[in-house]
């Protein structure tokens, strides 16, 4: 079959394409003539259906079907396909389409798949008759390359799972008359079941199925987002390594450590190996290393980094107050903010958030006596240390305001600190 028969095919496929359920997603979009949208984020965090929602929203708001085209370049039946093909591509596109406005949308999916794909996208935005959405898989399209390629024109749209709110819209719960006891335990249970389980779609989803979903993740992960694609010969010492850093999740982790211990165990890893290792694994969206606050950038980058994991599926242990924790960050991260931890020698600050600044700590103590004793006296010292900052600690279910030495701290739970933000 020629090329240009199987794009055409492939176009009326996607017409007659019926998606299943989506779940909206509350992430905006916006479209653009001379930029294109990447959507970035960890594997399975739902790139692709945001696409397809991306396309009902469109057509709700007045596009034909006919003038959104999706192709999806992983389909075998496109792997020949190669830059002369471009004209033939153009064609068949104009041909079968009905644009909008003189425009037509294109989604593009697994675009890395495409020899020379930059040049297709900037080509096709060159000629300001398409809106370009595209995706990348994380094993082969990192956000330095999307740069790289598009040499600064597109847009990026992070793609996380599932936040708080949008758990709840896949459970079909509503967060309403939460002042009746039983609803606010039912809204507790739920946040339960989101910090324990985490945020992935397909987990969310398919709970039945979560144990070998999250083993299946991991592994591909492991083996095709990191060890093959930047070769990695020695795969059992990077084994050992992810096994560390799992390990290390909400907890610090610690470079020169690591080099000591592979040392007792005979092996030579030098640093500059291991830190290479810990970057794979956050351009691939599997941890999320929060630097320590320093007034200094210099002496930030040598502390070690407080390690989260993007969604806490992958924690391997339970501990509510480390995985709270976790889902603060995943969620600063979602809302783009630019946060750090701080640690002195006698008390720690689970997150400093800047622009504006703000200490904020996480706990899953009951008790005001123990958050006074602990939470708030770190936040009071952290806050003379840094010389200014609101701040908060975010609870399991408690909420309050206090005043300590002329300066207000606020207690709020975690599901409205999460709800809110959104």
């Amino acid at each position: 079959m020629k090329s240009g028969s199987t794009i055409k095919e492939l176009i009326e496929e996607w017409f007659a394409f019926e998606a299943p359920a989506i779940i909206p997603r509350d992430i905006g979009y916006e479209l653009s003539e001379s930029s294109a949208l990447a959507l970035l984020g960890p594997r399975r965090a739902g790139k692709t259906y945001f696409m397809f929602w991306i396309s009902r929203d469109l057509m709700r708001k007045g596009w034909p079907r006919e003038s959104i085209v999706y192709m999806n370049f992983e389909d075998v039946r496109l792997v020949s396909l190669k830059p002369g093909d471009f004209s033939t591509f153009l064609k068949a596109v104009n041909e079968l389409s009905h644009p909008h406005k003189g425009r037509v949308v294109l989604l593009l999916d697994e675009v890395q798949n495409l020899q020379e794909w930059g040049r297709w996208v900037r080509t096709l935005l060159d000629r300001r008759r398409y809106y370009v959405i595209l995706t990348g898989s994380s094993s082969k399209l990192r956000a330095s390359e999307i740069s790289t390629e598009l040499r600064g024109r597109y847009i990026d749209r992070l793609v996380l799972p599932f936040s708080f709110r949008e758990f709840l819209r896949a459970r079909g719960f509503e967060a309403k008359y939460l002042g009746a006891p039983e609803r606010m335990g039912e809204l507790l249970s739920q946040m339960r079941d989101y910090v324990t389980k985490g945020g992935l779609p397909e987990v969310v989803l398919k709970p039945e199925l979560a144990k070998d979903i999250v083993r299946t993740y991991k592994q591909t992960i492991m083996y095709r987002d990191v060890v093959e694609r930047h070769k990695i010969r020695d795969v059992s010492s990077f084994e050992t390594f992810l096994e560390l850093v799992e390990e290390s999740f909400g907890k610090y982790l610690s470079v020169s450590r690591l080099s000591n211990y592979f040392k007792s165990l005979g092996i030579a890893k030098s640093k500059k190996t291991l830190v290479n290792y810990l970057k794979f694994l956050e351009e691939c969206f599997y941890v999320i290393p929060v630097r320590r606050f320093a007034f200094s950038r210099r002496a930030s980058i040598q502390q070690p980094r407080k390690i989260y994991p993007v969604d806490t599926a992958y924690f391997r242990r339970i501990e509510l107050g480390s995985m709270m924790e976790s889902v603060v960050a995943v969620e600063l991260m979602r809302r783009g903010a630019d946060f750090f931890y701080y640690k002195d020698i006698e008390y720690e600050v689970d997150f400093v958030i800047e622009q504006p600044r703000e200490l904020v700590q996480v706990t899953y103590a009951s008790s005001f006596d123990e958050i006074d004793r602990r939470e708030i006296r770190a936040l009071l010292k952290a806050r003379d240390a840094l010389g200014k900052g609101k701040l908060k600690v975010i609870t399991w279910d408690l909420e309050d305001s206090v005043e300590k030495e002329g300066i207000k701290i606020e207690l709020i739970p975690l599901w409205k600190w999460l709800l809110e933000g959104q």
